[in-house]
């Protein structure tokens, strides 16, 4: 049998809200994505999927900031911290781009309903590397 932490029903409500916080942190950086992908989509013709990687990479920012201070409240120093949250959102990245492949060029899919798809699931990955390896440490799951 695996192994369950002394508290369980603790952990799994502390592992919620962190979850709940993180989710409230990336909607601030997916309003970034969501829009800069209108913007270039609509405004500049840029297509779907070279445009979603360049919004997935502005709301990247957002999401390591409020990653670093408000989720995780980190003080590991920022070198160490930013090279393991990339290595997260580069992989998050590669999926989200593959998601919108699919649905926008495999399954007909207009674009935005295509991204929201690629979010909820990227969510789960980027919530899982960052608090069990980017910054497990801090949150004891070293």
């Amino acid at each position: 049998m695996g192994y369950i932490p002394q508290d369980s029903a603790g952990f799994r409500k502390r592992l919620l809200l962190q979850f709940l916080s993180f989710a409230s942190a990336g909607a601030a950086g997916t309003v970034v994505q969501y829009v800069l992908l209108f913007l270039l989509v609509e405004w500049l013709s840029m297509h779907p999927i070279s445009a979603s990687i360049l919004g997935f990479l502005s709301g990247a920012v957002v999401n390591y900031l409020l990653s670093y201070h408000w989720v995780f409240r980190s003080s590991l120093d920022h070198a160490e911290a930013i090279s393991k949250f990339v290595a997260i959102a580069w992989v998050g990245l590669v999926l989200n781009a593959a998601i919108m492949w699919v649905l926008v060029t495999i399954a007909g899919m207009h674009y935005f309903h295509g991204q929201v798809a690629a979010t909820g699931i990227v969510l789960f990955w980027n919530f899982l590397g960052n608090r069990f390896w980017t910054f497990a440490n801090e949150t004891g799951n070293a």
